[in-house]
């Protein structure tokens, strides 16, 4: 019985544990083969590597958290990178209208998906996959005729991915998030006072607030040791916090784990689940299309490799891998964070060792097997355990 109670909190609150102690080996090894992985130059490398797939599979969270999966992540972050692109650079549109028109057609095309999904009880592996074929062909129809390619050099959205932050605003973003996660913490301490609950300070205030804290510290002395923290490194953090915080103590996000967790009893419960179906599919696409400009200002252009399935292929494996249960139900916003480093980190490491190009692909291919399989097990252990 205390196994199948440990387990059972492998698959929920320490799901996170197994991740973090995977990373710290994989880590060890390449520190091991290559010197050069810790360094800061590398390190800052690897963290901007990382953060479209870690955007991506964010926005994946939400619809494998209802128990869907969305295949044209690729294509509509292609298709609304064309578009942006498309209108900053040949329609002489500002940059920020340009981006929030892309930002749109993402949303717009997870909400299309997710109606067809819900409302025709249409299989979202395949409306995701046509989806997917149709984009990619609307993509070569918008790329210009023979170069292929919208060019980004020189415009403000080629730029963004060499923008570091002074070490004086970065200190200024850790300590209000720090400040902000007390205040949280402390509200959420003072409910389970209130309502008789079992509550411990240290637990609940002192050890999260001083342990980002201190990771915080060492993370800026890092970065601040190269050329600071990337800005789309910063943005990235601040996403995932505001969605953190989105998922778990909001409506919202307790509507979407119920509806994961069992969908008729969520409806019984008085929750829309159609509205949420329709929600979920539409931050997916929404954050498909902001990993996608993102992805275009880093390689300076948007071609038809933009749509290739290599992201969406990372990001599923970056939100399972993560924690992000294929099963619905359960899963963390960080996860997209930890999964994305796992991935990122063995893909950096291995191209240090100068490993082949197979062997990357095995490798890769070999960890997200492993993610899914412990994923089917603990799932499988919990449900047992209930």
């Amino acid at each position: 019985m205390k196994t199948s109670t440990s387990i059972a909190a492998l698959a929920t609150r320490y799901r996170m544990i197994p991740v973090l102690i995977a990373l710290a080996l994989i880590w060890g090894y390449f520190a091991w083969a290559n010197p050069l992985f810790l360094s800061p130059r590398n390190l800052s490398n690897l963290s901007l590597q990382i953060v479209v797939t870690g955007i991506v599979a964010l926005g994946l969270m939400f619809v494998l958290v209802i128990g869907e999966i969305d295949l044209s992540v690729a294509a509509t972050g292609a298709v609304s990178a064309a578009v942006t692109a498309g209108l900053a650079v040949n329609s002489g549109y500002d940059t920020t209208a340009a981006v929030l028109i892309g930002l749109f057609i993402g949303g717009a095309i997870g909400a299309v998906q997710g109606t067809v999904v819900t409302f025709f009880r249409a299989p979202a592996f395949i409306v995701t996959l046509g989806t997917s074929l149709v984009l990619q062909g609307i993509l070569l129809d918008m790329l210009p005729a023979g170069s292929n390619l919208i060019s980004l050099v020189g415009q403000p959205l080629g730029k963004i991915a060499n923008i570091y932050l002074p070490a004086s605003l970065s200190a200024i973003l850790l300590a209000t998030v720090v400040i902000i996660l007390a205040i949280l913490s402390w509200q959420s301490y003072a409910a389970k006072r209130q309502n008789s609950l079992p509550a411990s300070f240290a637990s609940a205030i002192a050890a999260p607030v001083l342990s980002t804290a201190a990771v915080g510290i060492i993370v800026l002395a890092v970065f601040n040791s190269y050329r600071g923290v990337p800005l789309l490194v910063a943005f990235l953090l601040c996403l995932l916090s505001l969605f953190a915080y989105i998922t778990t103590q909001t409506r919202f996000g307790l509507h979407l784990y119920a509806i994961g967790a069992n969908a008729e009893a969520a409806r019984r419960a008085g929750i829309s689940v159609k509205s949420m179906r329709i929600a979920a599919f539409t931050l997916t696409g929404l954050f498909a299309a902001l990993g996608g400009i993102i992805a275009s200002g880093r390689v300076l252009g948007v071609s038809p490799d933009s749509a290739n399935t290599t992201l969406l292929l990372e990001a599923i494996a970056a939100a399972v891998i993560g924690g992000v249960s294929l099963f619905g139900g359960r899963g963390s916003v960080w996860a997209a964070l930890t999964g994305a480093l796992v991935m990122g980190s063995v893909s950096n490491g291995m191209l240090l060792v100068n490993a082949s190009t197979q062997t990357r692909l095995e490798v890769q291919g070999a960890i997200l097997t492993l993610a899914v399989i412990l994923d089917a097990f603990l799932s499988r252990k919990a449900n047992v355990s209930r």
